[in-house]
Parts: structure tokens; C-alpha cells; sequence
């Protein structure tokens, strides 16, 4: 079965929404990673006075490895419920995956 990557670049703000919905979402079963981050960009014009002073957002990043056929489903989802501009996503090619165990 083939594999992809997706990661999920998000405003803080809006990071616990999409993951409280990736949290139920079908396509991701097999469960996620997330971390702080800082995004850093040229349009701060919807960053707080505090982001547009330190020079960087506050993001949210989401990984996951998932089925191939998973992906243009899950963004098609994402994009009907969390489109903004500030949202931003990549997809790599997963080579291998597995566990250890």
C-alpha cells in the first residue's frame, strides 16, 4: 500500500479546532503528530500587534502518514471547513512505514 506525508502548517488559533476535527476524521485512524512552531511570512495584515511586532505567527504543525487514496479526501474536507490563507500544507512521499515493535 502506498503512503504519503502530509503536513499541516496552521494559525495557533486555529490549531485546536483542526485538531479536535482530524481527532474524528476517518482519514486519520492511525493517529497524528503535532508541535508548537513559529511561521514567518511577508502578510502579518491578520497577525495580533504582538505577532507583527516579534516578526513571526504562532502555528500549530500536524503530521501524518496516511493512505495515498486518504489525501485528496482529507483536503478536500479541511478545505470545505478551515480554509484560510494561513493555512498551508505539503505532501511527501513516505518511502517506508512502520514500527519497530
Amino acid at each position: 500500500m502506498s503512503h504519503l506525508k502530509i503536513t499541516l502548517s496552521c494559525p495557533a488559533m486555529l490549531g485546536e479546532q483542526v485538531i479536535e476535527y482530524l481527532l474524528e476524521s476517518e482519514w486519520m485512524a492511525g493517529g497524528f503528530t503535532t508541535f508548537s512552531a513559529s511561521g514567518h511570512g511577508r502578510d502579518f495584515s491578520r497577525s495580533s500587534l504582538r505577532e507583527q511586532v516579534r516578526g513571526r505567527v504562532d502555528t500549530i504543525v500536524i503530521v501524518a502518514i496516511l493512505p495515498a487514496a486518504g489525501v485528496p479526501p482529507l483536503l478536500t474536507e479541511l478545505k470545505d471547513r478551515f480554509a484560510s490563507p494561513h493555512m498551508v500544507y505539503w505532501i511527501e512521499q513516505v518511502h517506508a512505514f512502520g514500527d519497530l515493535g
